[in-house]
């Protein structure tokens, strides 16, 4: 299976279903054939803490209750690791914005990621990343 790299706040939120869009200013098709949607991938947390303004706007975006969540959780545990799962399922761009099924408060890229069926590890497997997707062999290891 593949994984993308990003910031660990941004793909927590990804994994605990609480984000639905991975912003990127590249196409997936990089990588993948349209065809190929939706595709299993894993999650990799960069060792790069997210912007002061990525915190902030994260924040902004999240109920009470969540951001609480959000504000407790232990940033350092998840760097250089895998930390789950998500299935993308389309890509948008802003020439998609507004038809049905494109609108996302998360979305303000170039090309959107369409993501669901997030699923965080109960423990962070160590892994060095890549730019864009990078295979990796997780089998038999415990999540």
């Amino acid at each position: 299976m593949k994984a993308l790299s990003g910031y660990a706040e941004w793909f927590w939120l990804m994994a605990k279903n609480w984000k639905d869009v991975e912003n990127r200013n590249w196409s997936i098709t990089r990588y993948f054939k349209r065809d190929e949607l939706p595709v299993r991938v894993y999650l990799h947390a960069s060792k790069t803490r997210a912007r002061k303004s990525d915190i902030a706007f994260i924040r902004k975006q999240l109920n009470p209750m969540r951001r609480q969540e959000f504000d407790a959780v232990d940033w350092e545990r998840y760097r250089g690791a895998i930390i789950g799962e998500i299935t993308i399922t389309n890509e948008i761009t802003m020439e998609d914005w507004g038809k049905p099924g494109t609108y996302s408060r998360w979305f303000f890229g170039t090309y959107g990621f369409v993501v669901e069926d997030g699923d965080l590890y109960d423990r962070p497997l160590p892994c060095k990343g890549q730019l864009g997707f990078f295979p990796v062999e997780l089998e038999g290891m415990p999540r």
